[in-house]
């Protein structure tokens, strides 16, 4: 702004024949067109100032009025099957597991806390790896269905759920031209009236993720390796990639090498963080119904910023957490959206 105002100075003097020769000389003075640009520049970026009324989510680590963080989270299992393709609101998810079930497909928990989806689905049925995860962030499980090991830990873990075989609170939604049983969807007010209709409580306890105050790279503090290109091969049929875009700095996400597309926008869907972790995998049944060692611990990634380290993880319970380490210490995560991973090897992921 000094330099700016220096210029302009300069100019009026120039014009009207009150400089000096001796002050300055027609040399120095830069051309009118160069004057213009920079009269007419951007002024220079300030931080964004913090508004006092405003909370940090334990989910992804923004800012938000406390009244949007009031209500308990909504975890809901969403359909992968490429007929239910593209889902409806998954981009508003704080957090977004993507697991395997019945090969080839795999399938989304979304973790909804602050923001409210017009509309989300398809939704798709239950299995207990997703009720142990739903139950990280004592939410208000969402499913249409589920295998018969499910409805068993439902049961015994007294899960809160709504499921849609038995609930008003889903519907078939043939708009989008997708039909049984890949066009179930709800709203997030839906499943809420219906959890107060079975009288679940509103009061949520959970401990959420340690942020960063502000995004950075893992580079100033640790050795990384480049993540700029993400590829995860869960088999032959079924990809997930991320490519990270520096100019938004954040990921674009790409499923079986096509743009991964929220249904509610039509825009692609982006991530700042990427955690991919590491569990056993066996097939159950005939059904190719699978066990995943969700309880437990075991190695990972976190990716954030074009950089990725190595770092371990570990969930004690059914109900607890997961939690992610570097070393002995658990890691902070930049604030954004966090899209976790889980693969049965860190093979079969490739960075670039």
């Amino acid at each position: 702004m000094k330099n700016r105002l220096i210029l302009i100075i300069v100019f009026l003097l120039l014009i009207s024949g009150c400089a000096k020769e001796t002050v300055t000389t027609e040399e120095d003075v830069p051309p009118i067109d160069e004057i213009e640009a920079e009269l007419e520049a951007e002024p220079e970026e300030t931080e964004e100032e913090i508004d006092p009324n405003k909370i940090i989510s334990p989910l992804d680590g923004l800012r938000y009025y406390p009244e949007e963080l009031s209500k308990r989270p909504v975890a809901v299992s969403i359909d992968n099957h490429p007929k239910a393709r593209w889902q409806a609101g998954i981009n508003q998810a704080e957090i977004v597991y993507e697991v395997e079930v019945e090969h080839p497909f795999t399938r989304y928990l979304c973790i909804f806390w602050a923001k409210d989806p017009k509309r989300i689905g398809p939704v798709r049925s239950a299995r207990p790896y997703l009720i142990y995860y739903a139950l990280e962030f004592d939410g208000i499980f969402v499913h249409v269905g589920g295998s018969q090991d499910a409805f068993t830990e439902i049961k015994r873990l007294n899960v809160a759920d709504v499921d849609g075989l038995y609930s008003g609170a889903l519907w078939r939604y043939y708009d989008t031209g997708k039909y049984a049983p890949h066009n179930a969807y709800t709203t997030l007010d839906s499943i809420r009236n219906e959890a107060e209709y079975y009288a679940y409580r509103t009061e949520f306890n959970f401990k959420g993720y340690l942020f960063n105050e502000k995004d950075g790279k893992l580079s100033e503090k640790f050795e990384i390796n480049s993540a700029k290109e993400v590829n995860i091969i869960y088999n032959d049929y079924n990809t997930t990639d991320y490519i990270y875009d520096e100019e938004k700095n954040s990921y674009l996400r790409y499923k079986d090498e096509e743009e991964h597309i929220d249904e509610l926008d039509n825009k692609q869907i982006t991530t700042k963080n990427i955690i991919a972790i590491e569990t056993s995998k066996t097939v159950l049944d005939n059904e190719g119904r699978l066990y995943l060692g969700t309880i437990g611990e075991g190695k990972g990634i976190y990716i954030t910023n074009g950089e990725s380290i190595p770092i371990t993880w570990e969930k004690v319970s059914e109900k607890d957490r997961l939690k992610f380490y570097i070393g002995d210490k658990e890691l902070m995560l930049n604030p954004g959206k966090t899209w976790i991973q889980v693969v049965n090897s860190l093979d079969r992921i490739t960075l670039k």
